[in-house]
């Protein structure tokens, strides 16, 4: 989506001086984003072929944006300049925006500064809208355990646009055995040493029944009662999930609902690999969080290898090792209303035989005494890279 700007320059001012003095300001931003910047009207703006941002030129153009502020777009984003009163004028505009429940920003400050804050805006209304795509399907109910972790449809579908579809148990059974032997990708994974042909091609066969269920129901994100697979298969959903997050269909463990929405916002915000894991242990004094599960992407992983799910011992897990470094820890309740959010820094991977198969040891910026506090149930989503500033963002618009 390219950016557009709408102009607003008071008719009491000299236009062509107004614009004249601020050219090698815009330029300047034009420069820092790579990109060139288009001129819209309003018109352009409804039509929602450009991401839209406001330039405040000078004073006195209050009453102007009064009467057509409603033919624009929310969020406005207002970008100002130390020139010709535009900040005077637009703190006044945005105090007007505010009490009418609108979203506003102000964008001053360097070129370069304005420039990053229009590349994290684009970013995040892209994100908002292409959440609007998903349809998610809850593939039997969310595992009995998960006592706290009930999700609000309709807050759902109001505050992101994600449509959620109950689907019973059975028909993952019907889609797994309608697999026929021939039709299994065997050789889409390295032959795991050590599992019977038959594990193999049966986790395979849940990854393709699951594959097929989605196209059939048009799903792009799923979460699946997976503990039931055992009752049925003496098998798990651990690879097929993580084949199917490698591919960019997300899924996600024991039916919970919020770990799955929050799973697509984390990805759409950070356009990286998720991983939805157990908190394990909070070591105070060294301040760290051990986190495990045995659905990691294998893309997500410097190196991995198969184990057995860890309760059961049956089925394929994956062991992946993640690269040491910066990773963001999210979680977003099932009404849509509080979140928690944390960055670390990955110390260690671990492989003791008493947790889930990926374990991460993670070194937090905030003392984890605190963070234990703000937690939201047991299921939190791992993504590399720090990503605090734009999450925020996304909230400051959605809730």
């Amino acid at each position: 989506m390219k950016i557009g700007i709408y102009h607003l320059v008071s008719d009491i001012h000299d236009t062509d001086f107004v614009n004249d003095s601020l050219r090698p300001f815009l330029d300047s931003i034009e420069n820092h984003l790579g990109e060139s910047i288009v001129n819209i009207s309003p018109g352009d703006i409804k039509r929602g072929t450009f991401f839209p941002i406001i330039m405040i030129e000078s004073g006195g153009v209050e009453e102007k944006f009064k009467r057509i502020y409603q033919q624009l777009s929310s969020p406005y984003l207002l970008v100002t300049s130390c020139l010709h009163n535009s900040l005077p004028a637009a703190l006044e505009i945005k105090e007007y925006l505010k009490k009418r429940g609108e979203q506003v920003e102000i964008l001053h400050g360097s070129a370069e500064l304005i420039a990053n804050q229009i590349k994290l805006f684009k970013k995040v209304i892209e994100a908002k809208k292409s959440c609007r795509r998903f349809r998610v399907g809850v593939l039997g109910k969310p595992s009995d355990w998960l006592i706290a972790s009930g999700a609000d449809y309709n807050a759902i579908r109001k505050k992101l646009g994600i449509r959620i579809y109950d689907i019973p148990i059975e028909e993952i059974i019907r889609h797994v055995d309608q697999v026929n032997d021939k039709d299994i990708p065997v050789d889409m994974i390295k032959s795991p040493e050590g599992f019977e042909k038959q594990t193999i091609l049966q986790s395979l066969r849940i990854y393709l029944g699951l594959k097929n269920l989605t196209r059939e129901y048009n799903f792009n994100a799923i979460t699946v009662r997976c503990f039931d697979l055992l009752e049925f298969y003496k098998n798990t959903g651990c690879l097929a999930l993580s084949l199917l997050n490698q591919e960019g269909l997300i899924a996600g463990c024991e039916g919970d609902i919020p770990a799955l929405i929050s799973m697509i916002v984390a990805s759409q915000l950070t356009g990286e690999p998720v991983f939805l894991a157990n908190i394990n242990c909070i070591d105070q004094g060294r301040n760290e969080i051990t986190f495990s599960h045995c659905t990691i992407p294998t893309n997500m992983c410097e190196c991995y290898e198969y184990k057995t799910h860890f309760e059961s011992g049956m089925g394929i897990a994956i062991r992946g090792k993640v690269k040491k470094g910066p990773l963001t820890v999210f979680k977003l309740n099932g009404n849509i209303d509080k979140y928690f959010l944390e960055e670390g820094e990955l110390i260690n991977n671990l492989e003791l035989s008493t947790l889930c198969r990926s374990q991460l040891q993670i070194s937090f910026k905030q003392p984890v005494a605190d963070i234990l506090g703000r937690t939201i149930a047991n299921h939190h989503i791992i993504c590399k890279g720090w990503h605090k500033e734009i999450f925020e963002r996304f909230f400051s618009l959605v809730l």
